[in-house]
């Protein structure tokens, strides 16, 4: 696993992914944005750090028809264990699957007048040095553009443990990626609460504990070759996830989303 560092303003993008069958994949760099969660738009920028994490498992599968905000509220309306940001994660998450062309136009289009070559200036704020500058933003609004909507995620408590653990872990730590103190692999910390079937995938974003900064960030995956976070939040093959939120030694906020296409908990 590579890490490698540009910039004092950079903040920095850890990435690892698994595929069934494969080999491990790490070490890519990035620059990443963040947004405000203001419905007319992205209109401030947090300058501090932020890492992510990605390791994934399984197939892409295809479409699934679209959902009303309503409906998408209510997926995570009653999971009880979750905490209010932790819900809107799903919300946001769910947003996006419903309708992906008007997620982009909504809420990544009004970036791209804040690049100026591989610099993101905010009016007010210290310039970010990004890794691809406006490409991979432009890249992930032409994606969204043509991509399908996809079912929507349900969330799971086996789920949502898994994702605790590490978070309460790595906040013990301060370490980051998504291998546990203990040892504990993605695979180990879901099979405590359950079994997986079909595929799994974990993204864990360091540095924000704002339900569209996380997903918008991951999406736009700057300085990540493969866009494996987001190919987890398009993957159509997943059906639940779990979300936990919580303090960071060295990044202050951690988020870790783990999915998986079919869960039976214990």
């Amino acid at each position: 696993m590579s890490i490698i560092r540009k910039g004092k303003f950079a903040p920095l993008l850890l990435f690892f992914m698994i595929t069934c069958g494969g080999s491990a994949r790490a070490g890519l760099t990035a620059d990443e944005l963040e947004d405000s969660s203001d419905e007319q738009g992205y209109e401030q920028l947090a300058d501090h750090s932020s890492r992510y994490g990605n390791t994934a498992r399984g197939r892409i599968q295809g479409p699934a028809s679209r959902s009303s905000r309503y409906e998408i509220d209510n997926t995570a309306k009653g999971a009880y264990y979750l905490s209010e940001t932790e819900r809107e994660v799903i919300v946001e998450i769910n947003l996006m699957r419903a309708d992906p062309a008007r997620y982009a136009q909504k809420y990544l289009v009004p970036l791209r007048p804040y690049f100026q070559g591989n610099l993101l200036k905010y009016p007010g704020r210290v310039p970010i040095a990004t890794n691809e500058g406006i490409q991979a933003l432009e890249e992930c609004i032409r994606e969204l553009e043509h991509a399908r909507p996809i079912s929507r995620l349900s969330p799971c408590k086996g789920l949502s443990l898994a994702a605790r653990d590490h978070v309460q872990d790595q906040a013990r730590t301060g370490a980051t990626g998504h291998i546990g103190s203990d040892g504990s692999s993605m695979d180990a910390r879901l099979n405590r609460y359950g079994r997986w079937d079909v595929s799994a995938a974990e993204n864990i974003s360091y540095g924000f504990n704002d339900a569209r900064k996380i997903v918008t960030a991951l999406l736009i995956d700057d300085g990540v070759q493969s866009r494996g976070h987001r190919k987890n939040l398009l993957n159509g093959s997943y059906r639940f996830v779990g979300v936990d939120i919580g303090p960071h030694r060295v990044y202050r906020e951690m988020c870790v989303m783990d999915f998986a296409g079919e869960y039976s908990s214990n």
